[in-house]
């Protein structure tokens, strides 16, 4: 085994798998996962295809395109397997249309552990210095859906879904979601339909419908200017900050002890970043 596991504590069962030539074992360990941060910081990311992900502090993690500096090897290797290919039903595939596919799913595969492998090292970047983290929800599902039938752009939808799911928005978000959860941190999804992030002024909230090939924010009445993915990301950021906020003040206000846990979670924010400022 390469490495070392980060929390160790009580193995449970271990799967053993035979995949393209190769054996893995996934062990399951009984522990409480920890996770170390540098900072106690408020960010909010946007999720896009040009860069990968947006920040609102201005910051943006470009998108490799692991699948498309792949598809050339592939598109290659696979004619070869459907020259190998017999069209007739029931028939035994040959010996060199079996090694083609196989070597297909290889480099497939090649790109699916690349891109897992940077999944992790971005979201542990992320996480390290921020507590609390925003999106916004996406329903990846339905942005990644099939061209109608008839349309004249299924070319162009076809390759916008390919790029986002090169991307891997919902496992990335999924990551991000449960390590801040493992350092004590709050992760937040806001309503897209009901907040705008990207028809939306970070600065004076006015709303102005934007196309795709728009991208640079220019609010007609406050005349702020900036990128359009950040400025959707400045809007995630002051919206999840109103909601801490709230949260803060409903807690202080309420004769009662009981709360939601995004109160608990405000308040343990809260005690953390005073108790950092005093060791300060």
């Amino acid at each position: 085994m390469r490495g070392k596991a980060r929390d160790w504590g009580t193995p449970k069962n271990c799967t053993i798998m035979y995949k393209l030539g190769k054996w893995y074992a996934s062990i399951t360990v009984d522990c409480v996962p920890t996770r170390y941060q540098t900072g106690l910081g408020v960010i909010g990311l946007d999720f896009g295809v040009n860069d990968a992900i947006a920040d609102s502090k201005g910051n943006f993690v470009e998108n490799p395109r692991f699948l498309k500096q792949a598809q050339s090897k592939i598109d290659r290797i696979g004619k070869k397997a459907r020259r190998k290919r017999n069209p007739k039903k029931g028939v035994k595939a040959s010996r060199r249309w079996k090694k083609a596919s196989y070597a297909v799913g290889k480099v497939q595969s090649k790109v699916a552990r690349v891109r897992h492998n940077w999944q992790h090292q971005v979201s542990v970047k992320i996480v390290s210095s921020n507590s609390l983290i925003g999106t916004e929800k996406l329903n990846i599902k339905g942005m990644t859906k099939k061209a109608k039938k008839g349309s004249k752009r299924k070319k162009q939808k076809t390759g916008l879904n390919r790029s986002i799911l090169d991307v891997g928005i919902g496992a990335l978000k999924s990551m991000i979601e449960y390590k801040v959860t493992e350092a004590g941190g709050m992760y937040i999804e806001i309503p897209t339909r009901k907040v705008k992030p990207s028809q939306t002024c970070p600065k004076c909230y006015h709303q102005k419908k934007k196309d795709l090939s728009e991208r640079v924010h220019h609010c007609d009445k406050c005349g702020y200017k900036t990128n359009r993915d950040t400025a959707a990301a400045m809007v995630i950021e002051n919206y999840i900050r109103g909601m801490e906020r709230a949260s803060l003040d409903a807690e202080s206000s309420s004769s009662t002890n009981c709360g939601s846990m995004r109160q608990i979670g405000a308040k343990k924010r809260q005690k953390r970043i005073s108790q950092q400022s005093g060791n300060a």
